[in-house]
């Protein structure tokens, strides 16, 4: 890999470990694009489907553990398989970047709707069937193009998750998915020797921006850090469309 191409990958890894290691998620949807500046998209989801195993296991680790707030997400978990399967088949046929743009324009509605409803909540007999969808397509997104975390933010606010649990709810649930995104990438032949190289060794970089952003969010307040959250999602939202409509 020439030197240019690698800064730019160390620093496109680095810049999504900080902001997966202060929001707990993000760190597919805002490294990709700055890969896919000097990768391939393909090559560049298939590589970072290892540093993002490893920051969604660390995100897991490090947040407070209240295991009682994972109840509530059987139903995503046991979604999360079938999508990861059909994620990994359809990533060698379907354009990435319209399933971008529909992902971006959902989160930006759900961020537009929040703000004037701030209470926005989603009724209690809905949660596990929602729940079961949502896990599908979860997995589905993750084997895409490490895009899920948006998505999945919208679920667990809108069933009341805050700062502590929602990060512990996050970095568990993507530790299974993206898991089984490493795990269908290799069986389907799209993780081999090379690409299991430079993910392994993009870890370095991943390592030096979560450490950074760990320190971040311990400083912010439950306020602060659902505020920087809600900005977050809009800006990865226009973000997702920017690049799936100009890439």
């Amino acid at each position: 890999m020439p030197a240019l191409a690698a800064a730019v990958v160390a620093f496109g890894v680095f810049f999504g470990g900080f902001v997966k290691a202060t929001l707990g998620l993000g760190f597919g949807v805002t490294s990709t694009p700055i890969l896919s500046l000097v990768l391939s998209p393909r090559f560049a989801i298939t590589i970072l489907s290892i540093p993002s195993f490893v920051s969604s296991v660390w995100v897991a680790a490090q947040a407070a553990r209240n295991w009682r707030a994972l109840r509530p997400l059987g139903p995503l978990v046991i979604g999360l398989l079938p999508g990861v399967i059909i994620g990994a088949w359809a990533l060698k046929l379907l354009p990435i970047r319209w399933v971008q743009v529909v992902v971006g324009v959902l989160v930006i509605f759900y961020v537009l709707a929040t703000f004037f409803n701030p209470e926005l909540r989603l009724p209690s007999d809905l949660v596990k069937p929602v729940g079961f969808i949502v896990g599908i397509i979860t997995g589905i997104l993750v084997s895409l193009g490490n895009i899920a975390g948006p998505i999945l933010a919208i679920y667990l606010r809108s069933i009341g998750f805050v700062k502590s649990d929602f990060v512990f709810g996050v970095g568990a649930i993507l530790t299974i998915s993206t898991g089984g995104q490493v795990a269908s990438y290799i069986i389907t032949g799209l993780l081999g020797p090379t690409e299991a190289f430079y993910g392994l060794l993009a870890c370095i970089p991943l390592a030096i921006g979560m450490i950074l952003g760990f320190r971040f969010q311990a400083s912010l307040s439950v306020r602060a850090y659902n505020n920087l959250l809600m900005a977050a999602l809009f800006l990865l939202g226009l973000n997702m469309v920017a690049v799936g409509i100009f890439s």
